[in-house]
């Protein structure tokens, strides 16, 4: 095994080689892993075979289109999460670039991505753990306001908008100041 291999092997990334056609020549041991392909069952194969059905003709194009640029690299779906299909049919979401090279005679591409499973769900428990605190301070009856160390609005429910007569996306990001009276500004400072 050259170097090159033993330090693309030793990547905590997947890496996945493909020539021209999108046929694979390089699939790392973090691939493996990943997409539970053993490398001698994936290699000449084409790049469709990580992808769900619904993402593969896009993917195609995708790296068609930048094989005709000038373009080294590029992140992929920098703005969404990209979709990789495990061996045992399992979708997955993913974080990839990709870059291109010659190499004896030949255009590679390379991608480097990372399963992303992990931080998707934790993202997903926090907005519905965000949905469920907003719904219980929205439905409590007395006016709830936070600031931050700059008394700065950062949160106001549903019953602050009725007592002070102030939508909430007026209110976040405003200075606490504003809702109280002039003659008990300076007292509030003090504290």
């Amino acid at each position: 095994q050259s170097r090159v291999g033993g330090i693309v092997d030793a990547a905590m990334d997947v890496i996945v080689s493909v020539d021209e056609e999108q046929r694979i020549v390089l699939f790392n041991d973090a691939a493996e892993r990943v997409f539970h392909w053993p490398r001698k069952a994936i290699l000449g194969q084409r790049l469709d075979v990580l992808l769900p059905e619904g993402f593969r003709r896009a993917h195609r194009a995708h790296i068609e289109r930048f094989g005709r640029t000038a373009t080294t690299s590029r992140a992929m779906g920098s703005q969404t999460v990209l979709h990789g299909l495990r061996a045992d049919g399992e979708e997955f979401p993913i974080e990839a670039s990709i870059s291109q090279h010659e190499e004896g005679g030949r255009k590679l591409f390379t991608v480097i991505l990372r399963d992303v499973t992990e931080r998707v769900r934790a993202e997903r428990m926090l907005a519905r753990s965000e949905a469920r605190l907003r719904g219980i301070l929205d439905s409590a009856m007395d006016a709830i306001i936070t600031v931050d160390s700059r008394q700065h609005i950062v949160l106001f429910n549903r019953a602050a908008e009725e007592v002070f007569g102030c939508p909430r996306e007026q209110a976040m990001g405003a200075p606490l100041a504003w809702f109280i009276p002039e003659r008990f500004r300076h007292a509030h400072a003090d504290l």
